[in-house]
């Protein structure tokens, strides 16, 4: 080993040059002094990142071997960035503690310590919470600590300090020269990602306040009631839902006076002992601690000789409600169930998803059981105008991996409601209504112990549906290939959004738009878009972090917390890896990884360059870098919003990037795309019902890969149209079919399949759908209704004439008669002249239209108008 150079070639690796690392078994073996110390400190610049944790390179030895002031430059105004490793030689560091003193120039100015961060140390997390991380170096491995200074407001000079790491009863100090010099830096140095000062967006707090989004209603609490938007929830006792009620009308486009309710009984949570008995729990005074726009919380404390039940809630303006119940016994007590029992109303409770139910009409016997293997934890029940999802989960809970990720980072059982194996959830018919019970069996609790029986409500739909953006938002969806043509064929296919992909010449990684080589371009083309009257939107989530931004050996020195520590090289991906990972990735990160999307960048300057990434930790401070970078691109960039495919994002930060959208880009919009996650890969997940706590914050959706358009329509109505959520959708796998898209008012996109909707959308244009009211064929008011049940009917209505929109769910020709009330039509039947126009790739005139008698070709349809004579 001694004197033993390990070269280790880099690869595709963006890193410009090769560099020489030395083992560092074999830099001991030549240092034997090295052996008196637990740990070795020394300082890096950024331009140098500490890669390996088991190497280190040639002028990291010289700086072990000959120590001595660090000195490096910054400029006024920066958020400098500078490392510091540790490297482990005689034993574990369990606890190592970093800390900073104020640096001083010779004229007394001073930088004070708190302009000091490591960011390796804590800070904020993705919900602003201040938090201090524990940094644990083993023996024999290399830590590298990213550690900022704040330089807003400090003056040129030559400041002096030092950096104190200690660990058990050793210390070593690092004293650190900082020439502070040149002209002021911008907006902290964020403009430039070669600085690496967006390490510091890991502490964003930006769009963390009590505003609320545009289309919200504040909440307004009245005695025990809560009302929202559309939506009003009446508080027992017992701190529980007595009364849900919803006021949207049954196409989620307008409200009304007089609310429906879902509920036929007040939420029961009933703690039954071995012996058959109820617990009686006797509520405490209902308290509500805090009410503003954004939310309302309340707390009771119901009590017994034997138990005693906290419940802790919250509901926010969209219809989002946290449960936290916490079951404490004060003695043993044998159970024989603890369970949560709802009775929905019969009229509400039409439809179902969740638990392993598709998308679709309620069976009316449904029984799931708890099983790791599915990414399966909540259920929503309800009608098109109201329902509700419930999430069951106890304080374990972490998010689990989506996508074909599912498997590397399942659920967590909640020991509470799961109960090793006993608990589930039974939804059955009854005279009385719709009994949903969340049970979890048999069990001892034990006196002094805290039982989580905690679970999340959203009350659906979230808002009205905008026709605006049902009607009106035109998506091109670019992909991989030249940016520069894709306005001149958005413009051409009748687009109005454009979503800019990675793997592109302007915009090559995934989720970093906002690379240096490529921000003119993409800046310049923005701004193209908009004076053609467009919307530029670019692809950006958190899934996935390529290995080719600036910043990624800082984020990967966070061991864990961004990067998701999966099994390194032993990863296997059924998809994207099955053979394993990039030979980069096993080179350089070797362990504590999955790898994930990957490509290589086939136009522009970037011509051959290979993006590589990998998975990331769901509810990470990456979700403050990601708000930082939205921040930036929205005030920068003038970026008209985001384009998000399948979703490591939770609801906080999504709620965050929408507020910031409002604020900065008014007219700015989100959308989401999902795979079809009901496979064995994914865990058997519904993504309308994954994503759900989402779509509060979503414009649009786009349903998906792998999505079987030929499903019953109550299928498309759940898991597809948006509608139920109060959202607009979209088709994707195939481009859909047009013809039961009609039927939910959704088209597909341009860009992404051969036949673009641009006919459509002018149809929609010249009848001027923007000012229709839709009447979906599941509403008892659609005037026009069928004889056929393979044949769906919808209607788009105004004064000026109404489409009728006609789709056949069978695969062979039908014939159905249209039947019309002509009397909630506005038309004299006497008068209407009815007619199949002419749409491009949709359908062919028709003049003579037997609506006693119309045939409808298989998996087709059409949109036939009526209007006056003179109209």
């Amino acid at each position: 080993m001694k004197n033993r150079l390990i070269i280790l070639l880099l690869g595709i690796s963006t890193i410009a040059s090769a560099q020489q690392y030395q083992s560092c078994t074999s830099v001991l073996e030549e240092n034997r002094s090295f052996n008196d110390k637990l740990f070795i400190a020394f300082p890096e610049q950024r331009e140098n990142p500490i890669l390996w944790f088991d190497s280190l390179s040639v002028t990291q030895v010289e700086k072990i071997r000959k120590p001595g002031l660090f000195s490096v430059t910054a400029a006024p105004g920066e958020l400098f960035v500078f490392q510091t490793g540790v490297w482990a030689v005689a034993g574990d560091v369990k606890d190592l503690q970093i800390s900073f003193s104020d640096f001083i120039d010779k004229g007394g100015k001073n930088i004070s310590s708190y302009k000091l961060t490591c960011y390796n140390n804590g800070g904020l997390d993705f919900k602003g919470r201040q938090f201090v991380k524990k940094i644990a170096v083993a023996e024999g491995r290399v830590q590298a600590l990213w550690v900022g200074v704040d330089l807003g407001g400090v003056e040129p000079g030559t400041y002096k300090g030092v950096v104190t790491l200690g660990a058990e009863k050793e210390q070593q100090r690092i004293p650190v020269q900082l020439n502070v010099e040149g002209t002021d830096v911008v907006n902290h140095g964020y403009d430039e990602g070669r600085r690496l000062a967006r390490l510091n967006w890991l502490n964003s707090g930006a769009g963390i306040d009590n505003a609320i989004p545009k289309g919200y209603a504040p909440v307004k609490v009245s005695g025990k009631t809560i009302r929202i938007l559309g939506r009003a929830m009446t508080i027992d006792d017992t701190g529980l839902p007595s009364e849900i009620q919803t006021f949207f009308t049954a196409a989620n486009q307008e409200l009304n006076t007089k609310g429906e309710p879902l509920l036929n009984k007040a939420f029961q949570f009933i703690i039954e002992k071995e012996n058959g008995e109820i617990i009686k729990l006797k509520p405490g005074g209902l308290h509500f601690n805090d009410v503003t726009e954004a939310a309302a919380e309340w707390s009771v404390l119901n009590t017994s000789p034997e138990v005693d039940l906290a419940c802790i809630a919250k509901m926010e303006f969209d219809g989002f409600a946290n449960y936290q119940l916490l079951v404490m016994p004060k003695k043993n007590i044998s159970i024989k169930d603890i369970r949560l029992e709802i009775l929905v109303s019969k009229k509400k409770a039409v439809y179902m998803m969740g638990l392993n139910h598709e998308g679709g009409k309620r069976i009316p016997d449904w029984k799931w059981k708890w099983d790791t293997v599915k990414n399966q934890d909540a259920l929503w029940i309800g009608d098109v105008n109201g329902g509700f999802r419930l999430k069951w989960k106890s304080s374990n809970y972490t998010r689990p991996l989506v996508n074909i990720y599912y498997k590397f980072s399942p659920l967590e059982m909640p020991p509470s409601w799961a109960n090793e194996g006993n608990g589930g959830v039974n939804v059955t018919d009854g005279a009385n209504g719709v009994s949903l019970v969340a049970y979890s069996g048999k069990r001892t609790l034990q006196n002094g112990d805290i039982l989580h029986y905690d679970f999340e409500m959203l009350v659906t739909p979230f808002k009205l549906i905008d026709k605006e953006t049902r009607y009106n938002d035109r998506y091109y969806q670019g992909g991989g290939r030249n940016s520069g043509v894709k306005i001149a064929d958005a413009k051409k296919a009748g687009a109005n959004i454009i979503n800019i992909h990675q793997a592109d010449d302007i915009y090559p990684y995934i989720n970093y738009p906002y690379l240096d080589d490529n921000i003119t371009e993409l800046t310049s083309l923005v701004n193209t878009a908009h004076k053609e009257g467009m919307r530029m939107k670019v692809y950006y989530t958190t899934r996935e972090l390529t290995k080719n931004l600036p910043e990624f050996w800082a984020l990967n020195s966070l061991n864990g917390e961004v990067i998701f520590p999966g099994p390194g090289n032993a990863s296997r991906t059924e998809a994207l890896h099955p053979y394993g990972p990039a030979k980069w990735l096993i080179a350089n990160l070797r362990e504590k990884y999955i790898p994930a999307w990957y490509d290589t960048i086939k136009y522009g300057k970037f011509k051959g360059e290979v993006d590589l990434s990998v998975i990331t930790t769901p509810d990470s401070r990456l979700n403050n870098f990601y708000i930082g970078g939205l921040d930036w691109m929205l005030k920068n960039l003038k970026i008209d919003g985001v384009y998000i495919d399948d979703c490591a994002l939770d609801r906080f930060t999504l709620l965050r990037a929408r507020k910031l959208i409002d604020r900065y880009r008014p007219n700015g919009k989100i959308d989401l795309h999902s795979w079809n996650h009901f496979n064995a890969w994914a865990g058997y997940a519904n993504c309308l019902n994954l994503y759900m706590d989402l779509l509060p914050f979503i414009d649009q959706v786009w349903i998906g890969e792998a999505r079987n358009y030929d499903r019953k329509p109550d299928h498309w109505l759940i898991e597809v149209s948006g509608i139920p959520f109060g959202i607009c959708g979209q088709m994707l796998e195939g481009g859909g079919n047009p013809w039961r898209g009609m039927v939910y008012g959704i088209t597909t996109r341009a860009g992404w399949t051969i036949n673009p909707p641009t006919e459509l959308w002018k149809f929609w244009d010249a009848y001027e759908f923007r000012k229709k009211n839709f009447i979906g064929y599941w509403e008892n008011t659609n005037p026009v209704t069928t004889d056929n049940p393979q044949i769906k009917v919808s209607l788009y209505k105004d004064s000026a004439n109404l489409v009728i929109a006609v789709a056949n769910w069978s695969d062979r020709e039908e014939i159905t008669r249209l039947d019309i009330d002509w009397n909630k039509t506005g038309i004299k039947q006497n008068e209407a002249v009815v007619q199949i126009p002419e749409i491009k790739d949709y359908q062919n005139a028709q003049l003579d239209i037997m609506l006693s008698k119309l045939k409808v070709p298989a998996k087709k349809g059409f949109l036939i108008v009526i209007s006056n004579k003179g109209n």
